[in-house]
């Protein structure tokens, strides 16, 4: 499991960054909304945020895959695309998002990018995270988490090299793995995970809902004094609507859009430290 480790200098305590998670777009499906995808892409930029991939960026299903029909194409896919269309909708999502490369803090890998490896032999994944990283001007980061991974964030009160007042701030990211169509089962899942992950915030795709929550662990600290310590989850959307597969399983319908953190890592409370939009 990658962890990667990203610093901030000069931070002040009543700072604020803003993390988007951006994951189960499917680009390249007819049902999804890239209009809303493209304006969420406009605010990290306009506000200055950051974000991270969930994973599932585009459909990725291909003419000799049982899954495919040609109805389910976005209207944007020409005749010639199809002999690549993985190239295609790659090509696609990296010129959506070359505005706000350079500020990717890492990429998960969803379950539609695996089966392109899988059965096509193509690391589709990877050549998302270095077409990401060339955009950005990242060649020297690691954006690739896999399947999942953990993210450290370290703001420093000093200037670079002079590491004072380090506050830090846990991500633990996931593409997901939970299905089903009631919420019962998505927050039993985040409840198990953040019982057993140690990390401040836990990001969840790949179950298309917005959800946040909220839970809590006992402990003593070195004073003998019980201390609770909150951890917070999120599951982040999805830009899909009901349409196809999802519509003919008689999923219900979820409303499609982005969440949005807010890291306050100056707060004095460290349950005040992380705020969760939907």
């Amino acid at each position: 499991m990658k962890v990667i480790r990203r610093d901030w200098y000069g931070a002040k305590r009543g700072d604020e960054y803003r993390l988007i998670p951006l994951g189960d777009i499917h680009l390249g499906n007819a049902a999804c909304n890239e209009d809303q995808f493209r304006a969420a892409v406009n605010y990290i930029k306009d506000q200055g945020a950051w974000w991270i991939g969930l994973g599932d960026y585009c459909e990725f299903i291909n003419m000799k895959d049982a899954r495919f029909e040609p109805e389910a194409l976005s209207d944007w896919v020409q005749m010639a695309d199809l002999a690549d269309l993985a190239r295609a909708q790659r090509d696609r999502f990296r010129g959506i998002v070359e505005p706000i490369a350079g500020k990717c803090l890492g990429l998960v890998e969803g379950n539609h990018e695996r089966v392109i490896k899988k059965h096509y032999e193509r690391d589709i994944y990877l050549e998302i995270c270095q077409g990401v990283k060339e955009a950005g001007g990242l060649e020297g980061q690691d954006l690739a988490f896999g399947v999942s991974g953990w993210l450290q964030l370290f703001f420093y009160r000093g200037k670079k090299r002079a590491k004072s007042g380090t506050s830090i701030i846990t991500i633990n990211v996931h593409h997901g793995f939970v299905g089903g169509r009631l919420a019962g089962a998505k927050a039993l899942n985040m409840q198990r995970w953040l019982w057993n992950h140690d990390a401040d915030l836990v990001i969840f795709g790949h179950s298309h809902n917005q959800a946040s929550q909220v839970e809590a662990v006992e402990a003593l600290d070195s004073g003998g004094n019980i201390r609770t310590r909150t951890k917070k989850g999120v599951y982040a959307g999805t830009f899909l609507g009901l349409a196809g597969y999802a519509e003919a399983k008689g999923y219900f319908p979820l409303p499609t859009g982005h969440v949005e953190i807010v890291l306050r890592p100056g707060a004095r409370r460290v349950r005040d430290r992380i705020r969760i939009i939907t």
